[in-house]
């Protein structure tokens, strides 16, 4: 049974993860890499010299392995050679390594050479060998011999690695390449890596050259599952795709740098996944990779260059003279610091000489920790030099602006930049507010505390931060203007300054929208004050984690925040998106409140404090919860469970919208076919769920996708035997949802359609009392089934087009379906909207339902070009399947474990439509799975 526990990655499943279906190759899976291997098979037996480029990471070792396993499966006759630093210079053949390769490999070598032929060359690998040509002669002609053996009874193969790393590539191929073998090198020349003056470059003498490029997005995820050897969270990938940036394709770094967030105990399983930890950390380059050692090559002032290029919002080669000066450098120095990062891949410089670093995750490795104080270091030196006058160019007193903003309290205050920093930053409110935001907050810096231009800058600032969605930043604000008096002042002073209740809601808005509670000195500092505890106590209330959101406690709290100058209550042309609003003082008997049975708290506070005020939030749990809804309603469904597990593994405390984000994921899970995963997230919503009504329609969609249908409909009664005039604000939630599901298990198989009238009248109580398209609608469906009203679902169909949500319209099709004398375009719809959002489940009803009325049901065609296709891992387990193995044997065939095996089914079951073993295994061998299968 799956549980909400956060179990940590230990180190033993990482070893676990690299054994298996891993171990079957010696080493990493070979994903992607179809084509190449294909075309180094073709070479076998062949006098050949093949070259397999790419860079480092790229999967050269692992397609080598790969071969190296295919052929010595066919006979005898194959050596590997490794090259590496370790070969001395004077080498130039490389017979160190080929006796090292010989002796490793005399089991692959049926007709092994006598260990007089290893030891010849053996004798003469000498300096003293290369330092005539007639000694390199005779030893050239001992390795000519010894290579020979490989081909005198069976085709030979000699297998480089690395071959780069020898001190002359061309020569150590060449006895190999002489006697006929068939060579298969690996080979990287970029800027990493630098050829000896002497050498030719392979290419120019080999058969044929093998590019290894960056693996797609979905090879990518298949290596990443492979290693992980369970379920992995998509945004976990998202994650590394997005801090590896251009080497996010690969396979090396991005296995390297999956296996360091596991090594360091960043990935923790939750819900049956592998998860971040931390999903606001990005991850980082492991401390060994070859990008990280060129970058602390470079020493401090690479280090400088790559912590200011990061954190700049813009720094160029002409900034380079300011920088040097700035921090003490040599101007030609940093100059060739920049080319090395640059020919490195550490930073990329565009046509206009602007630097950027291309991979995120190369900072925190380079700076582990210290990269904000480096970063700010650097900025306060270039402000302090751009502000003595010392520039290089030509003075611009706004250059020095955006070192100063960096630079944050690394720079000591400056007052007499106040006045341009506000002058600049009231500029820029009109294009660009979050700039003018940083302004502001950076001459708050450097204002005297407490002083006149504090208090008006403090009370430009507030309502900015808010303007921007920068919910931290006003949270840091407010506790800053606490911490130097800036309320108490307030409390003495008129206008321009901040009052005590605008303090205090603010501090509550930042609190409810960061999901962290209002710190305690914040909260003592106005709390001796009567006149500002409403918003105090709303924010306690909030973190109780059972109080869904009041209007009337929203509106009290802050409208006084509004730019307007409205307050008391709403403006007469607002509408409230929340349950709450359509309860107590807002709600009109005929109420027509956006969703009046719904839980929107970044709409209600759109609303309350005006659409020109207020900002949207980009990250906290107010943000992450209007974005699955926003999924959900969309039907863009695949984003969400991941999205909820990363709301839980954001930390407590967990408030209300925590509940309502597990219920939808519960939902998801069960519509998609995944019942112990929905199971778990139910559990983690016990019976005093701030939700009952929410919470019972998840469950009731649980209990009959199984196959209960009766206890289905025990839960929608039991929950609307409950007084309607006693339901509290959360209570409300979901109940059009509720109602609609109900009124379907009732009129299905086994259900009393008698109780159909007093559901239609119930409904249509609740869409009196509160309002909303979505108690409309279900009040429409409701009658329909009561009467028989096909005119009346026609209406919900209408309302849900303009207003509603895919689910919901789906329903409102099979009411349709299900009343109209021609049912068949709306069972299409229905189809159509559940292949959309992956539901199997309801397709294989619609499908059923269609037969059952003398009507073929639609083909499932545009599959073919759907996000539901299988991944590579679900698919090899669908043909598995259709062999008749077992999910043993399965797991064996494929080296992962049975719960693999039984998580991926779900899957297959899922986007396939199929409901059983045999339906599955029927549509292999029928060929129905041809278009969801991967192409390779």
């Amino acid at each position: 049974m799956l549980t909400g526990r956060v179990c940590p990655a230990r180190g033993a499943d990482t070893t676990a993860g690299r054994t298996g279906a891993v171990a079957q190759r010696g080493g990493r899976p070979v994903s992607g890499r179809e084509t190449e291997l294909s075309a180094v098979e073709e070479a076998y037996g062949r006098p050949l010299l093949f070259i397999v480029r790419g860079q480092p990471g790229m999967g050269k070792t692992t397609l080598l392995r790969e071969v190296h396993r295919t052929w010595r499966t066919r006979g005898p006759g194959i050596v590997r050679i490794h090259c590496s630093a370790a070969i001395p210079r004077w080498d130039l053949f490389g017979a160190r390594a080929v006796v090292k390769g010989f002796r490793g490999s005399f089991p692959d070598i049926g007709n092994s050479p006598s260990a007089d032929a290893v030891a010849a060359v053996n004798r003469l690998c000498l300096p003293e060998s290369y330092g005539s040509a007639r000694a390199r002669s005779a030893l050239f002609a001992e390795l000519v011999r010894l290579f020979t053996h490989l081909a005198e009874s069976a085709p030979g193969a000699v297998l480089i690695d690395d071959l780069h790393a020898a001190p002359d590539p061309a020569l150590v191929v060449a006895a190999a390449h002489r006697v006929g073998c068939t060579v298969v090198a690996t080979y990287h020349e970029d800027g990493w890596a630098a050829l000896p003056t002497a050498s030719a470059s392979p290419r120019t003498f080999a058969d044929r050259v093998i590019d290894l490029g960056p693996l797609p997005d979905d090879r990518i995820d298949e290596l990443v599952a492979a290693v992980a050897r369970e379920p992995v969270d998509e945004a976990v990938v998202h994650a590394l795709r997005a801090a590896l940036g251009p080497l996010a394709g690969n396979p090396g770094t991005v296995l390297d740098t999956f296996e360091a967030l596991r090594r360091e105990g960043r990935l923790v399983r939750f819900q049956g996944h592998l998860c971040l930890s931390d999903p606001a950390t990005g991850p980082a380059l492991p401390d060994d990779h070859a990008l990280v050692r060129r970058v602390a090559e470079c020493g401090a002032t690479g280090r400088q260059l790559l912590a200011l290029t990061a954190s700049a919002g813009r720094f160029a080669l002409d900034d380079l003279s300011d920088f040097a000066v700035a921090v003490g450098r040599d101007l030609a120095a940093c100059g060739r610091t920049v080319d090395r990062l640059v020919a490195a891949g550490a930073l990329v410089c565009d046509d206009y000489g602007v630097l950027r670093v291309s991979c995120p995750a190369l900072v925190p490795a380079v700076l582990p920790g210290t990269y904000r104080d480096e970063a700010a270091q650097a900025h306060r030196a270039l402000a302090e030099h751009v502000l003595c006058g010392d520039r290089t160019s030509s003075p611009d007193p706004t250059v020095a602006l955006d070192h100063i903003v960096l630079a944050g309290s690394a720079l000591p205050p400056i007052p007499s930049v106040v006045p341009l920093l506000e002058r600049e930053a009231a500029l820029a409110l009109g294009t660009c507010p979050i700039r003018a935001a940083r302004r502001y907050r950076a001459a708050l810096r450097h204002c005297e505390p407490g002083g006149t231009a504090y208090s008006r800058i403090l009370a430009t600032l507030l309502p900015l931060l808010v303007r921007t969605g920068d919910y931290e930043g006003l949270a840091e604000a407010v506790a800053e203007g606490v911490r130097v008096g800036s309320p108490a002042e307030a409390a003495r002073a008129d206008g321009g300054h901040p009052r005590r209740t605008e303090f205090a809601a603010y501090a509550a808005l930042a609190a409810v929208h960061t999901g962290c509670p209002v710190p305690v000195p914040v909260r003592e500092a106005l709390a001796d004050d009567p006149t500002v505890t409403g918003a105090l106590e709303f924010a306690a209330h909030w973190f109780t984690g059972r109080e869904p959101l009041r209007v009337g406690e929203v509106v009290s709290a802050f409208t006084c925040l509004r730019l307007d100058g409205r307050s008391g209550a709403l403006p007469p042309d607002t509408e409230v998106t929340s349950a709450d609003a359509a309860h107590g003082d807002t709600a009109p008997a005929n109420a027509t409140n956006d969703d009046g049975d719904c839980f929107a708290p970044v709409a209600l506070f759109r609303r309350v404090l005006g659409t020109a005020g207020y900002g949207e939030p980009v990250t906290g749990p107010l943000a992450a919860h209007a974005r699955i809804m926003r999924d959900y309603r969309d039907g863009n469904w695949a984003g969400i469970p991941s999205g909820a597990r990363a709301l839980e593994l954001a930390g407590p405390p967990h408030i209300a919208v925590h509940h309502a984000v597990r219920l939808i994921a519960a939902e998801v899970h069960s519509t998609l076919g995944d019942f112990e995963r929905s199971a778990a997230w139910l559990e983690l919503t016990d019976e005093d769920c701030p939700f009952p009504a929410l919470r019972s329609w998840a469950s009731m969609g649980l209990a009959y996708r199984t196959g209960d249908w009766e206890r289905a409909r025990q839960l929608g009664w039991a929950h609307c035997a409950r007084p309607a005039e006693q339901a509290g604000e959360g209570s409300v939630v979901g109940i059009g949802w509720l109602l609609v599901r109900l009124a379907f298990a009732e009129w299905g198989q086994d259900g009393r359609r008698e109780l159909l009238p007093r559901l239609r009248d119930q409904t249509e109580q609740w869409y009196a009392r509160l309002g909303g398209p979505g108690l409309r609608a279900a009040a429409l469906i409701t009658r329909a089934f009561a009467e028989h009203d096909v005119v009346s679902a026609y209406k919900a169909v209408d309302v849900l087009r303009e207003r509603g949500g895919r689910s919901e319209l789906l329903r409102a099709c099979m009411t349709v379906a299900l009343l109209a004398d021609d049912p068949r375009p709306w069972y299409q719809e229905a189809h159509e909207i559940a292949r959309s959002v992956g539901d199997g489940l309801h397709r294989t009803t619609i499908a059923e339902s269609m037969r059952a009325s003398g009507m073929t049901p639609p083909r499932d065609d545009t599959d073919r070009h759907s996000p539901a296709a299988l991944s590579g891992l679900e698919g090899r387990i669908a043909i598995l399947v259709g062999r008749g193995l077992t999910n043993r044997q399965i797991a064996k065939e494929l080296g992962v474990s049975e719960k693999t095996i039984e998580n991926n089914l779900t899957q297959v079951f899922a986007k396939t439509g199929c409901r059983s073993r045999l339906d599955l295994a029927l549509a292999v061998m029928e060929g129905r799975l041809g278009a969801l299968l991967p192409r390779s």
